[in-house]
């Protein structure tokens, strides 16, 4: 049975030609409005809301089928291997009808368009990591549109929606989702998905896409507090509350970490399951070391939680030395100071654990060069960036000063990770391959009742 469903798998995914760059908003656009004119009988589209910056959200329905899926691309706006698995998709099940596989797909090109943009500098470029970092943008959690759904926590009303996700909102709650598949990237180290549930044969068969496309299995901690963990590389979705009483339990106020319910909370009105597709952009063997290292996995992760404030204390003195400078109207402003409050939420739950076994050495270069180094190149990025932006409309001494300091502390961390950690970029053909065989391995079982 197994063979017989990878084999299926495989043909709807069929080849994926070689891709040399991450479609832009625009071009992923560009390419529905070819896609309708050419098969207007097997394509509709939709514009299901605006973002804030007032760009067209959109939808593209395909098949006719009796189960709903919903396929969500970009979801946080640095993450584009989603943009590129839905262009293939979309070219998959228009080019047969019996590719929907008995489903209707609602494929969301991309929810956070205003977002997007500000990472297309990257998108097109040689990846290296320290490359991406220069071009790079993350929002701040309260304009995460994945998780501003509205909930409450201990009698209180958590989450003010932004128009994006409204404009989910009214998807799901239209269609009645059996799956929603949320196409993440995981940036460097190993490949890993979330579900609400499943059995073995479903997890296997997620984490054997990442084995044949020679991409390690992630085996370190979640980084969703509160997650389980179903198999090698396999975590459960938690729910908000879940997620709260965790961080509540790790001494971290839970409403100064998150600003919302995630998509989960929303849909589980209509029983839907989740699958959350986390896949690198670089991978590096290291992550699976299962060596033992002599030291406590506690304190490894004291001693992330205490890299964690240090780059926290970093990013705050500048903001702060630059508080008359600065407007709050800059998106990297905002990202940053949410930044600097994420950073020391994390680092108190890092100094919260109180395990004592030995921790293996993939998990130490996990903490050091995934975690750790991330955070670096992602906060560094964009403080360069809102620098340079600060210099160009107001330009000072104190300003041209505070960016010359920090980009000298910004390429030691650069050096770092070029020297010792700078990962396999892996050809983002594969990537799509491995989603979009994810995407289909899970509605496959949706045609036979099987747990998602």
């Amino acid at each position: 049975m197994k063979v017989a469903v990878a084999d299926q798998v495989n043909k709807i995914v069929g080849v994926v030609e070689r891709i040399d760059s991450f479609p832009t908003v625009d071009e992923l656009s560009e390419f529905v409005d070819k896609l309708a004119e050419a098969v207007p009988d097997r394509v509709t589209v939709a514009e299901i809301g605006r973002s804030r910056g007032g760009d067209p959200i959109r939808e593209v329905r395909v098949g006719s089928g009796a189960r709903q899926v919903v396929v969500i691309g970009n979801p946080h706006p640095n993450e584009p291997i989603g943009m590129a698995t839905i262009r293939h998709l979309l070219g998959r099940l228009t080019a047969d009808d019996a590719q929907t596989l008995g489903a209707t797909w609602h494929f969301v090109l991309c929810i956070d368009p205003d977002g997007t943009r500000l990472n297309e500098g990257w998108f097109a470029e040689a990846r290296t990591r320290t490359g991406v970092a220069r071009n790079f943008y993350r929002p701040p959690a309260a304009e995460q549109p994945e998780w501003c759904f509205p909930t409450r926590w201990r009698g209180n009303d958590v989450g003010t929606p932004l128009p994006e996700t409204r404009a989910l909102m009214g998807l799901i709650d239209r269609t009645r989702p059996a799956l929603i598949v949320s196409l993440h990237n995981a940036d460097f180290g190993g490949g890993f998905f979330y579900t609400t549930g499943g059995d073995r044969d479903y997890w296997t068969g997620l984490t054997d896409q990442l084995t044949a496309a020679g991409v390690p299995i992630y085996e370190g901690e979640p980084d969703v507090p509160g997650a389980r963990t179903w198999a090698p590389g396999v975590f459960e979705l938690p729910t908000f509350q879940r997620i709260a009483e965790t961080l509540t339990a790790d001494g971290v106020e839970p409403l100064a970490m998150m600003y919302g319910a995630g998509i989960r909370d929303y849909a589980a009105a209509h029983e839907t399951a989740l699958l959350v597709c986390e896949l690198p952009m670089w991978v590096d063997a290291r992550v699976t070391d299962d060596t033992p290292s002599g030291h406590s996995l506690a304190s490894v992760l004291c001693s992330t939680a205490t890299a964690y404030e240090e780059i926290a204390d970093i990013v705050h003195g500048v903001l702060d030395r630059l508080a008359d400078r600065l407007t709050g109207r800059s998106p990297f402003e905002r990202a940053l100071i949410d930044t600097v409050r994420a950073l020391r939420g994390n680092a108190t739950a890092k100094r919260a654990a109180t395990d004592s076994r030995t921790a293996t050495l993939g998990e130490i270069f996990i903490e050091n060069y995934v975690w750790v180094g991330v955070a670096r190149l992602r906060a560094g990025g964009m403080l360069l960036r809102l620098l340079d932006e600060a210099a160009r409309h107001h330009p000072t001494t104190q300003i041209a000063t505070e960016r010359t300091q920090f980009a000298a502390i910004f390429e030691k961390w650069c050096t770092d990770i070029e020297t010792n950690a700078p990962g396999h970029p892996i050809p983002i053909h594969r990537l799509v391959t491995i989603q979009s065989a994810a995407i289909l391995t899970a509605v496959t079982r949706l045609t036979t009742n099987l747990p998602l």
